[in-house]
């Protein structure tokens, strides 16, 4: 069984998930604002998190990953296509939200690759549009689709790296997927995909 715990983080809600298995096996998607919050809830769960998936590399999606990082000895994982907005302040926007971060990933994941820890998989989906390196991650009956996909919109497209054409391509690649999933995306309400194929513009093209 995977238990999926979703936190709320910073000034932009951003939406930072933590899944653990049965045999506390623990990954964090998304590691941002108060890491003291995250550190008070591996404590009273007694789990220990081994990785950081990051489906972007916007400044409200980092900021906490050096500090979970340098206390728990995880790695840092990212789509292969993402290092350049990672490493750059200016171009992962961090210079503008209180303080540079540069990250270098551990771990570069590809596109249709499935990256497991413990009993939990994770297919990777390259998604670009928001940013060039965005990714999807597809977990049993769940997409957590960062700011790719929002309930009845999209991620923003007019930062660097972003591309409007891109990002209604990633929409299309999500809603050819046979059947229905959850989907918990990087900020506000989860939704479903069936929802989003009828009532999303943007999916709906």
């Amino acid at each position: 069984m995977i238990e999926m715990k979703c936190f709320v983080m910073g000034n932009g809600g951003t939406n930072c998930y933590v899944l653990t298995d049965s045999e506390k096996n623990c990954v964090i998607i998304d590691c941002e604002g108060d890491a003291g919050i995250f550190e008070d809830y591996f404590e009273k769960n007694n789990i220990k998190p081994s990785y950081i998936i990051l489906t972007h590399g916007h400044g409200d999606h980092i900021s906490a990953v050096d500090e979970i990082k340098e206390k728990y000895g995880c790695k840092v994982c990212a789509g292969e296509h993402e290092t350049r907005v990672l490493q750059d302040p200016a171009i992962n926007l961090s210079c503008y939200m209180g303080g540079d971060v540069s990250i270098i990933p551990d771990v570069l994941l590809k596109d249709g690759e499935t990256f497991t820890v413990g009993e939990m998989s994770f297919k990777v989906m390259h998604t670009p549009g928001h940013t060039e390196g965005s990714i999807c991650l597809l977990i049993g009956d769940c997409i957590i689709s960062g700011d790719t996909l929002f309930q009845g919109s999209c991620g923003r497209t007019d930062f660097e790296t972003g591309d409007y054409k891109e990002i209604i391509k990633s929409l299309k690649k999500l809603s050819e997927f046979k059947g229905d999933y959850k989907v918990f995306p990087g900020h506000g309400p989860s939704t479903t995909l069936d929802y989003e194929r009828k009532n999303n513009p943007f999916m709906r093209g």
